[in-house]
């Protein structure tokens, strides 16, 4: 852990060592033991003593005034008047710097001080303490506009100082934190006066002045990126344990601030703040401080424009409440909106308008905030408002209010403006945005005109899904559609219909919704194949007579396809795979022989082939009875239909022929005319065969 630290100042580049209770060491040593949290505690170091600043002469002229927006700035450019305090250093301290004038805090009266790199000044001795401590404290004697571990090595910002012979001017310019860190920095003012300064104002003692804050604790005092560990301390101790006011201890980034003496606050509610208060008084009840980026002597405005103040009333002491109350000489037309935290530890008054046209001309606003301390004290701070009126109206915003997601919109506003500046902090008459509220200011002379409103909505991206078959056989195109319907489409064929048909190939759609917003779907691939024609022919082919082995070969025809599988069944045979398929028939009968081709792309086609096995010989019947009872109704000879061209002749007793047939097919059933009795009949096989003989008819 690094211990605290009493440092006699420093101006590293003509350092030659350091030197504490009989130890030297070199800056390397010291900067060693510092980053190993072994320095010794109350170690003073030697210094350099830098030429004295010449005293400028006192700053006699108001300051602020020309703010527009109702903002002020209290920020003193260092220029070629001033003095570099410190060259790069970390835990450095000035050498003795004699005041021209008389500094009163909280009734120790100091003509002399250092200016301390870690952003305090101190007086009787320098500090190079890079741990800061919360107020009050007995240890140190100084005014802290922001205590912590300040490095403005490796170009990390000046520490600069003037004097006058009222005030004391220091700033702390774009400094880094320890160790050597500039990725984020701070800006900040000191001034301290005898109470005739009128930058810090008559009456008042010290002002702090802020820019942006970034940062707020070194690694060495346990902070990870510039934040955690110990938290920066802001504010004013006499150092006897009871005398002090503190504004706040910061730790974290964020706006976040529940006073001073809270939970510790985020680093940027202090950008661009003001606080002006005084240390001439020996007393622990203070009046409320006021702190406001709007408490110039004049602020300008003007007409139609957006009129934003923000004071802060702090009440020094812990568990104070104060509250907060405001009047305008003369009163405004304009409709004032207030927002009024009070009565708050720190209350917070925020007035909002618009001036009209009957309002040009001067007015005084004056703030006033009451404590309820014992006895209750009373702060009040006045600011001129000056409204100028201008004939140019207020920028209108046009455009379009439905942001597609991760596309944005174009915003426009009305032209012929100096300058605009968009709600975002983007220029120009033209911006591209995404959801949100926008307004803009627009600059026309000294005046800020305010536009109106325009809210964006993010309208969501379509995410189109192609729906239908994507794989068919027999060549027939596919049918894709969407499965929800949008308000139009671009499909990758050129189509720009609902749904469309397509052969093979890979296809894709860009929808339009109902809010203008395009999505793209996945591609899809569609395959439209041609079906095969299974076919196969038997060797020996035709019927055949029981015994015989058939082999049949595959003829089918892939129709531009690959066939891939084959595949062979029949009723009682069994079934196969491959080109060939073998059976041996053994009894008479008709046997289906199945054979079902696959393509490579999925098409398949199925051919069957009845084979026929002829038996050797014709059952011949002695009788049949035609009575319809679906028994024996007809004259069959068992084994004719397996033979083509069988004729067929069938004669009475009396030679009379009743039935002939070309190529009987057993289906011959006697009209009830015809009697009962014995017929005669010839039937001849297509092999030339003959049979002959009587059968009788018996009902």
């Amino acid at each position: 852990m690094k211990k605290i630290l009493t440092l006699m100042s420093l101006a590293f580049a003509t350092v030659g060592f350091l030197q504490a209770q009989g130890v030297q060491l070199t800056v390397d040593q010291y900067q060693e033991m510092k980053l190993t949290g072994t320095l010794p505690a109350e170690y003073n170091v030697t210094y350099s003593t830098l030429a004295p600043p010449k005293v400028q002469p006192a700053n006699e002229a108001k300051r602020g005034g020309g703010g527009t927006g109702g903002n002020c700035n209290c920020w003193i450019e260092p220029d070629n008047t001033y003095t570099l305090a410190l060259a790069p250093n970390d835990d450095g301290s000035s050498s003795q710097i004699t005041l021209p004038f008389q500094f009163n805090l909280y009734g120790d009266l100091y003509s002399t001080c250092y200016v301390n790199n870690n952003g305090n000044v101190s007086f009787q001795t320098p500090f190079g303490t890079y741990s800061s401590a919360a107020f009050p404290n007995s240890n140190f004697k100084m005014v802290a506009p922001f205590w912590a571990d300040v490095d403005t090595r490796n170009g990390g910002g000046t520490v600069k100082y003037k004097l006058t012979s009222n005030a004391l001017y220091v700033n702390w310019t774009d400094v880094g934190y320890y160790n050597q860190q500039t990725d984020k920095i701070c800006s900040f003012q000191l001034i301290i006066s005898d109470g005739t300064n009128t930058d810090v104002g008559i009456g008042s003692t010290v002002s702090f002045c802020y820019k942006d804050m970034t940062w707020t604790t070194g690694s060495a005092s346990g902070g990870t990126n510039g934040f955690g560990g110990t938290p920066a301390t802001v504010g004013a101790n006499r150092g006897n344990g009871v005398d002090y006011i503190q504004f706040g201890r910061f730790d974290h980034a964020g706006t976040d601030y529940d006073g001073p003496f809270g939970a510790n606050d985020g680093i940027s509610w202090l950008d661009n703040k003001n606080f002006v208060f005084t240390t001439a008084v020996s007393t622990q009840n203070i009046p409320p401080i006021a702190s406001s980026t709007s408490l110039c002597d004049t602020v300008n405005v003007c007409v139609n424009e957006l009129v934003n103040l923000d004071v802060n009333f702090l009440s020094p002491e812990p568990d104070q409440l104060t509250t907060a109350s405001y009047t305008i000489v003369p009163p405004l037309n304009a409709t004032i909106t207030e927002i009024n935290t009070s009565p708050a530890n720190t209350a917070n008054l925020n007035l909002q308008f618009i001036p009209l046209v009957s309002d040009t001309g001067y007015h005084v606003i004056t703030y006033t905030a009451t404590d309820d301390g014992v006895p209750p004290l009373t702060s009040s701070v006045s600011v001129v408002i000056r409204i100028f009126y201008t004939p140019a109206p207020p920028p209108i915003i046009t455009g379009d209010t439905i942001a597609c997601a991760g596309q944005g919109v174009l915003l426009t506003a009305t032209g012929g403006y100096e300058h605009y500046e968009w709600a975002n902090g983007f220029n120009g008459e033209t911006i591209l945005v995404g959801p949100g509220t926008y307004y803009v200011e627009a600059s026309t002379g000294a005046c800020i005109l305010v536009s109106n409103s325009i809210v964006v909505t993010e309208a969501p991206t379509p995410a189109p899904v192609i729906d239908g078959v994507l794989f068919n056989c027999g060549g027939d195109p596919a049918v894709l559609s969407t499965t929800q319907p949008y308000t139009g489409y671009a499909w990758s064929n050129g189509s720009q219909d609902p749904s469309i048909s397509v052969g093979t190939g890979t296809y894709s759609v860009t929808v339009t919704n109902e809010f203008g917003c395009d999505g793209t779907s996945a591609s899809v691939n569609v395959l439209s194949a041609n079906t095969p024609t299974a076919f196969f022919t038997g060797d020996p082919n035709g019927n055949v007579f029981p015994g015989t082995t058939v082999v049949y070969t595959d003829q089918s025809n892939g129709n531009g396809g690959n066939i891939t599988n084959w595949s062979w069944s029949t009723d009682s045979l069994g079934g196969g795979s491959g080109t060939t398929f073998t059976a041996t028939f053994d009894t008479p009968g008709t046997y289906p022989i199945t054979l079902t081709v696959t393509t490579a792309d999925g098409c398949t086609h199925t051919y069957t082939y009845s084979q026929i096995v002829i038996p050797v010989e014709i059952i011949i019947p002695n009788v049949f009875s035609p009575n319809n009872d679906g028994k024996n109704d007809a004259l069959v000879f068992e084994g004719v239909q397996y033979y083509q061209n069988t004729a067929l002749s069938v004669f009475n007793r009396w030679g009379q022929e009743v039935f002939t047939s070309t190529n009987y097919k057993n289906t011959w059933r006697p009209s009830k005319d015809t009697p009962d009795g014995t017929y005669y009949y010839v039937l001849k096989l297509n092999t030339g065969k003959e049979y002959t003989g009587h059968v009788t008819l018996l009902r």
